[in-house]
């Protein structure tokens, strides 16, 4: 797998990319659309005891990502391909519609606050500071509706945005599990990499950064972030 903070990075870009040319969402509103897809972006790392989501609230999601991990066919299986992509997206679909009821507030916070902290611990931001700041912003949107309408979306585009980046790696993704076991990749086996090595590091983290700072000059130039000047 691609490092956290590597994901978390792919999410954000791709969260301004689609909210800024797609969406069309304006400034407050894309701001907590790509930070949803950033810590969605994480998310299928669910499956592996040692990840960053897993990390989050210590030995509760810790034994939840063995459990997981176990339930889906081991790292990087079910979770990684297109079903699990699926999966991801009815789960948050489905925490929203019954938002009205207590038991969907309550599985709407714990899927929120799941999502913010596991990108806040992947942009190595940790500690129960960050459980705290994560747990708060998960009921204040839950209570207000906040950003809700494109939970959903934004779900479903950072798990996918980290398959993808995950099949830029030598192991690639099984996107047909469970019905095939077989590993796909974007790049040809000469061109991918390993996780945590120099083109992850060097390459596409800095291509990540750039591209961000691109959208954010475009949403600048269109008149979506404002700027005022001295």
């Amino acid at each position: 797998m691609c490092l956290g903070h590597t994901h978390a990075l792919s999410g954000a870009v791709a969260g301004v990319a689609v909210g800024l040319y797609v969406t069309h969402l304006p400034a407050p509103q894309l701001a907590l659309f790509a930070g949803l897809t950033a810590g969605a972006a994480v998310l299928p790392d669910i499956d592996h005891p040692n990840s960053s989501l897993a990390h989050c609230f210590g030995f509760l999601t810790k034994g939840f990502a063995w459990l997981i991990g176990k339930i889906s066919g081991g790292h990087r299986h079910l979770t990684h391909a297109i079903l699990g992509v699926a999966g991801f997206w009815g789960l948050a679909w489905l925490a929203v519609k019954f938002r009205p009821d207590l038991a969907g507030k309550i599985g709407l916070a714990v899927f929120l606050s799941l999502i913010i902290a596991s990108g806040l611990y992947a942009l190595r931001v940790w500690g129960h500071g960050a459980d705290i700041l994560a747990i708060a912003a998960a009921i204040t949107l839950v209570v207000t509706g906040t950003g809700l309408p494109f939970f959903a979306l934004a779900t479903a585009l950072g798990c996918a945005t980290h398959v993808a980046g995950d099949m830029l790696t030598d192991e690639g993704c099984p996107l047909f599990f469970p019905f095939s076991d077989s590993h796909q990749r974007l790049l040809p086996r000469a061109l991918a990499f390993t996780t945590g090595t120099r083109p992850e590091l060097w390459v596409l983290d800095p291509a990540l950064v750039a591209g961000f700072g691109f959208l954010v000059y475009r949403a600048i130039e269109m008149g979506v972030i404002k700027v005022k000047l001295p």
